[in-house]
């Protein structure tokens, strides 16, 4: 039998049931949050592939400062440096040693894409298996040359030696100015093995280098005065479109009509879109590197962020995870003729550094 309510019963118990559904609301726990509580009273680690220097560790050092709030359970997030290979050595580290739980994400070289292609026995990971956090800026290298040195435009370095420093195999510092050697002709003599940019930058100020390819962020940040004053002339930039600030400085692959040697250098060239970037190993539950991704975007749009980013002088121009991951699936997909045209290219990597130079140190004989 079915049983019909009217007039004041019905109304009586409507609210009746309403109050019953308000008290379960007000006593009912509260929804857990199982990224917050993982993150919660933890650390969460930025593993930068450099030294405590450079465009990458002020990056790293920006995003610790303000990205821990806006990820659920606030974590208390911590910079760590692990220098070496151009970034091969934290990225290999990040892919097959680090924790894949999220609590260890890393800013390793824009080249990985590129570098896992050209150099696949030291490159120990699959780019295409670990995913962006997000992006704060495509950066483009550039190639910067000492103003009392007889080369002043690019077709001056086609007559007359210029000497370059480099750190590893994987850094943009030796592929760089490699490529313009060995597919534009450029008369580059490269120096290699230093340890991180600043200390390539303290050579080319002493006079030991005429030039360096380092980070348009790098120049801006660290020596902007001395390249308005004229002391430092940018030859060229690399990336896939020029950056604002230099409208007038050619990129690299501009420096040839010849569409073969164009494909090359634009493929070299992937890591200046990329720019300076926070990357996750493979293996990262989905929940968290999604709340790690929601966190960055809201980081980037923070005004304390970007008031702090200028103060640094760090450009900010954010990309998401997804969008970075789309640059890198399309760097992976280039065909494997052309990365073996440029992979030859790019033979010959040798460690001729004599000061602030990378490796072990030797360890001290323990007196007897």
């Amino acid at each position: 039998m079915i049983h019909q309510f009217t007039g004041a019963r019905a109304g009586l118990g409507l609210a009746a049931a309403a109050a019953v559904a308000l008290g379960a609301l007000t006593t009912a726990p509260a929804k857990a949050d199982p990224v917050a509580d993982f993150y919660k009273g933890r650390d969460l680690t930025l593993l930068v592939g450099y030294p405590p220097a450079g465009s990458y560790a002020a990056y790293a050092r920006l995003a610790a400062q303000h990205i821990g709030k806006y990820i659920p359970g606030k974590p208390n997030v911590i910079v760590q440096h692990m220098a070496g290979g151009g970034s091969l050595r934290a990225t290999n580290y990040l892919y097959n040693v680090a924790p894949k739980n999220g609590l260890m994400l890393g800013l390793v070289a824009d080249t990985i894409a590129v570098s896992q292609l050209l150099y696949p026995k030291k490159a120990k990971y699959d780019a295409s298996k670990m995913h962006y956090i997000g992006g704060f800026t495509p950066i483009n290298p550039v190639v910067m040359i000492r103003s009392d040195h007889k080369v002043k435009t690019f077709e001056d370095s086609l007559k007359n030696e210029v000497v370059v420093g480099c750190t590893g195999a994987g850094s943009q510092s030796y592929i760089m100015p490699r490529a313009l050697k060995e597919i534009l002709g450029a008369k580059i003599k490269l120096v290699c093995g230093y340890r991180g940019s600043a200390a390539m930058t303290l050579a080319l100020e002493r006079g030991d280098l005429n030039a360096q390819s380092s980070a348009w962020a790098s120049w801006r940040i660290r020596h902007i005065d001395a390249i308005k004053a004229g002391k430092l002339i940018p030859l060229v930039q690399i990336g896939l479109k020029r950056e604002k600030e230099l409208p007038n400085v050619r990129l690299m692959h501009e420096l040839t009509n010849d569409p073969d040697k164009m494909r090359i250098l634009k493929f070299l060239s992937v890591g200046g879109a990329i720019g300076r970037t926070i990357i996750a190993p493979p293996g990262i539950p989905a929940d968290r590197l999604k709340a790690l991704r929601t966190a960055f975007n809201q980081t980037v749009k923070d005004p304390a962020f970007l008031a702090d980013a200028k103060k640094r002088r760090a450009n900010i121009d954010p990309a998401t995870g997804e969008e970075v991951d789309a640059i890198t699936k399309e760097a992976l997909a280039t065909p494997a003729g052309l990365v073996k045209t440029a992979a030859d290219a790019l033979k010959g990597y040798k460690k001729t550094c004599k000061t602030n130079c990378g490796g072990k140190k030797k360890k001290k004989k323990k007196s007897s």
